[in-house]
């Protein structure tokens, strides 16, 4: 029997996990993180994920407006309450009463802006995703930035509602009215569904971000679970931190706070999945062959894998 090329990855990937462990898995993957200098990665990609979500933010607001659609309107305000409870939400609530009065132009603006930023930071993606595959090249500058954008519109997408049902669920239920039945229904669902949705977007990525896919469907499917739970555990900490700390010690800048540590874990869990895909690219290349994955035997000019 002739075993297909998924087939062979997936066997590979599992067995490259059963050999070298779990904790050996993350050890290398960490490694390969810091020596691919992840963390400049991490940073550049948490700045434009800022500018993602307040230009969507406005965006959103000047929609509701433009439209007349009192119930997003009501999303977006419970959204700024959920995002900065208390009295540091007066910044997002002000940047929503303003923009509520700049109608279509608040829309244009803030979605052009979103789509722009996000086309940014999908480009930032395939460039992590490169090097931390050991690729030094990415694609030409007009095929780099138009798959990027098209990740902006679908990968980009998927990850704003995950993450809106997971971290404003509460605000979408309260912004659309819902009570009782209704109410108990999404108030269970929305954690699946949020993770279901996040982990479809940030396997889209992982798929298609990278310049040459950089592993089986095994290596992308544990990268993405990896990515997934590291970013649910990191904002669920930050979530308790900001709970049961006083508002008063950073006054109306604990929003821009929270939202800067959010962008950067987000950031951070993204490319330690990504680390963790290409780690088992690496068992995959070397049982079967599939990827290619510079190794020390390398030539001049090209990177060595003890160089990652």
């Amino acid at each position: 029997m002739v075993m297909t090329r998924n087939e062979r990855g997936f066997g590979a990937a599992w067995r490259a996990v059963r050999r070298r462990g779990g904790g050996e898995l993350a050890r290398s993957s960490v490694k390969r993180f810091r020596e691919t200098d992840g963390t400049s990665h991490v940073r550049a990609l948490a700045y434009q994920l800022m500018f993602v979500l307040l230009s969507g933010f406005i965006g959103l607001v000047g929609l509701a407006s433009a439209f007349d659609l009192p119930r997003v309107r009501g999303i977006v305000e419970q959204l700024a309450d959920t995002l900065s409870p208390g009295p540091s939400g007066r910044l997002l609530r002000e940047a929503a009463s303003q923009g509520a009065n700049g109608g279509t132009t608040v829309m244009v603006l803030g979605l052009l802006a979103a789509v722009l930023a996000g086309t940014l930071a999908m480009a930032q993606v395939e460039r992590s995703a490169n090097r931390l595959a050991g690729r030094s090249e990415d694609r030409p500058f007009g095929q780099h930035y138009g798959v990027a954008f098209v990740l902006a519109l679908s990968a980009g997408v998927l990850l704003a509602a995950g993450g809106l049902a997971l971290a404003g669920g509460r605000a979408i239920s309260e912004g659309l009215g819902w009570e009782r039945a209704a109410l108990t229904v999404w108030t269970v669902v929305r954690w699946p569904l949020g993770v279901a949705v996040s982990a479809a977007g940030i396997y889209l990525l992982f798929r298609t971000a990278p310049r040459e896919r950089i592993g089986s469907p095994t290596a992308l499917a544990a990268g993405t679970a990896a990515a997934v739970v590291l970013w649910f555990l990191f904002s669920l900490a930050l979530g308790l931190y900001f709970s049961l700390s006083s508002s008063s010690a950073y006054g109306p800048l604990l929003s821009v706070i929270a939202l800067l540590l959010w962008s950067s874990l987000s950031s951070l869990a993204l490319h330690l999945g990504l680390a963790v895909t290409a780690e088992l690219a690496i068992g995959e290349s070397r049982s079967d062959g599939l990827v290619r994955v510079p190794d020390t035997e390398a030539e001049p000019g090209r990177i060595a894998s003890s160089t990652l």
